[in-house]
């Protein structure tokens, strides 16, 4: 798991949550899809911002780059907190360039998954799923494709402390 941390100094801890690919073609893109857009995180990949602006993100007065909430406990207090199974939250590293935001979340250049988060949502029995013609992935299924281990929330600050993650 130690080659998943990207190669950058002072990488950024942060903790976000995403909407779980519910169906095979979805799954094409990645196991996993941001709240706000209509965005894949490549399975186990750096994921990378663009800007349809043409300038490089993130960038002041743009919603261009990737986010992440500065803990796990904002997170958590935050409307992007995992509700039911088709969400999964966890913890990622943020690099380049970082703008802070007012309300505990940061916007990077590119972050990369780390680990994923254990919550009181049970993914559903496989059976029931393909029963109903939806193919969800288990949690722990998701954390295989990612090739990250599953955490409690109460062990971010460790967590971020192994990799040498700088938090806010």
């Amino acid at each position: 798991m130690a080659d998943k941390v990207p190669d950058y100094s002072a990488a950024i801890a942060g903790a976000r949550s995403w909407r779980v690919a519910p169906t095979l073609w979805a799954r094409m893109g990645g196991y996993l899809w941001s709240h706000a857009m209509l965005n894949p995180w490549p399975d186990g990949e750096v994921i990378v911002a663009a800007c349809d602006a043409g300038h490089p993100a993130p960038a002041e007065e743009c919603s261009c780059g990737v986010y992440a909430w500065e803990s796990a406990e904002r997170l958590l207090r935050s409307p992007y907190a995992p509700k039911d199974h088709q969400h999964i939250a966890g913890v990622v590293a943020g690099r380049g360039k970082v703008i802070r935001g007012y309300s505990g979340y940061w916007v990077a250049t590119a972050a990369v998954v780390l680990a994923f988060f254990r919550d009181d949502y049970p993914s559903p029995v496989k059976e029931v799923l393909e029963s109903s013609g939806v193919f969800l992935p288990t949690k722990d299924e998701v954390a295989k494709v990612y090739n990250v281990p599953v955490i409690e929330y109460g062990e971010y600050d460790d967590f971020c402390d192994q990799y040498g993650l700088v938090r806010h």
